[in-house]
């Protein structure tokens, strides 16, 4: 960058008696003159690189912004070179920083080499106050925001062990605040089939679902957040826990209403073609059938008996096919009933839920044991996803000598069965389609405990292949 009236400093530069840097308004150097100016880096570095500059882009803004003049008096240039004092000015015309490099003549003014001292402890000591409040205000922020908080707010180490838990955190496990420090990740929240991303959230922010227990023993569903502090936050991550368990009980229930809904509508709409076939086809074949019986006894020819009689057979087997397809248009699908496609839609739908399918082959049940099994099936999964928490999920289908057994097993939250549970219909629902049906519904739980529910439809039959 060239210079306005340059060369009225080249001798001052060439001999020694003067420094001159430019710094643009990034503060990076663009210009370095003179000797006395080597402290400053070199052209097209930060300025800020210099030891003298370290930590000032804050005094230069205000520089900047104040006009006037910035002076950094007796500093040494380097470990055994001469003391010098260097002056920092702004020029808004070429939006410039000037600075000026001169030598200090420090042993005829020592009154001024003790002031300059004096003025560099109190720079430093400035910047210091400066970081420490800063730090102090952000620290205080920080914590005011988390302990308000209703979201679980957690900081642990890499190893895993807490060092800050927020007030909300100490609530829903029920233990207190200070008592939760040094404590690891996993015995608070246990990750079983799902750990704890904590690779992946080194790179970038890393959000999944959790299933845990509050200090009630309530199933509960969090949403975590987990952030990676970096190293100027100690190496330490950041868990940010919301409570989304309504969230998911609502998802699940509008999807039960929405899958009963469904259901009604095609039974709805086999009930309707049912009923046209049987209001068309099987009339138009018995009127067919009448009528033709009606000329046979009419006529003497024995060619058109014979006639009449082949078609009166054809007609009466039409007629039995179009009764079995309607009998078969009433009844419901054969893969609503699919235990496993119920129990694989449901491993499929919570992933972070170990389920185990066990259903022995060879023995298919009869149509009514099927429907039964099946809805008896779909809404002991459906009281799993809305209350239970589980973690693990066994589905077993048996056949012995007696008929057929369906088992749904959980080790989640558990509840009291003799207990009443205003608003809450499902086993009591169970109870019923079994009962009606004529089978056996047993259930065993306890809270804390798991949930076993046993049907067993000796009662309604079933057929082995």
């Amino acid at each position: 960058m060239p210079l306005p009236d340059q060369g009225i400093f080249e001798e001052a530069l060439d001999r020694g008696q003067l420094g001159l840097a430019i710094f643009d308004e990034r503060l990076i150097v663009t210009t370095r003159l003179g000797a006395l100016s080597e402290w400053a880096p070199p052209a097209g570095a930060p300025a800020c690189d210099a030891p003298f500059l370290t930590h000032m882009e804050a005094n230069f803004a205000e520089l900047r912004e104040r006009g006037g003049e910035m002076v950094l008096p007796s500093v040494r240039a380097s470990v055994d070179g001469p003391r010098v004092t260097i002056s920092i000015s702004w020029n808004p015309q070429s939006r410039t920083y000037v600075v000026v490099t001169a030598p200090d003549h420090a042993g005829e003014q020592i009154e001024r080499l003790m002031a300059s001292d004096r003025r560099e402890k109190q720079i430093l000591r400035q910047q210091a106050d400066a970081a420490a409040a800063r730090l102090r205000v952000a620290d205080a922020l920080y914590r005011d925001i988390v302990e308000t908080a209703d979201n679980l707010v957690l900081r642990f180490g890499p190893d895993r062990r807490i060092v800050f838990a927020n007030r909300a955190a100490a609530l829903f496990l029920g233990r207190p605040q200070d008592g939760l420090a040094g404590l690891t990740l996993d015995a608070l929240f246990p990750a079983d089939g799902a750990p704890w991303p904590l690779e992946r959230a080194a790179e970038e922010r890393a959000s999944f679902e959790q299933s845990a227990r509050d200090a009630k023993g309530r199933a509960a569903w969090l949403a975590w957040d987990v952030n990676f502090l970096g190293p100027e936050g100690g190496g330490e991550f950041q868990a940010v826990g919301r409570d989304v368990t309504a969230e998911r009980q609502l998802r699940i229930a509008r999807e039960k209403a929405q899958e009963e809904a469904r259901a009604a509508a095609v039974a709805r709409e086999r009930l309707r073609i049912a009923h046209d076939l049987h209001d068309t086809l099987v009339r138009s074949i018995v009127t067919m059938i009448a009528e033709a019986r009606l000329i046979a006894k009419k006529t003497n020819d024995p060619e058109a008996k014979a006639a009449l009689a082949e078609l009166d057979a054809q007609a009466r087997q039409g007629l039995w096919e179009a009764r079995e397809a309607i009998a078969q248009t009433r009844a419901a699908r054969r893969e609503d009933a699919d235990l496993r496609a119920i129990a694989a839609e449901f491993s499929a739908r919570w992933s972070d839920v170990e389920t185990t399918l066990d259903i022995a082959d060879g023995a298919p049940l009869a149509s009514e044991t099927a429907t039964l099994f099946a809805a008896v099936l779909r809404e002991a999964l459906r009281n799993i996803e809305l209350h239970a928490g589980a973690r693990r999920v066994r589905v077993t289908l048996a056949f012995d000598e007696t008929g057929p057994r369906l088992v749904v097993e959980d080790d989640g939250a558990g509840f009291d069965p003799q207990a009443p549970t205003p608003g809450h219909f499902g086993v009591a629902g169970m109870r019923e389609r079994a009962a009606l049906a004529g089978a056996t519904l047993d259930v065993e739980s306890a809270p804390g405990k798991g949930t076993r529910i046993t049907l067993f439809a000796a009662a309604i039959g079933w057929q082995l292949s």
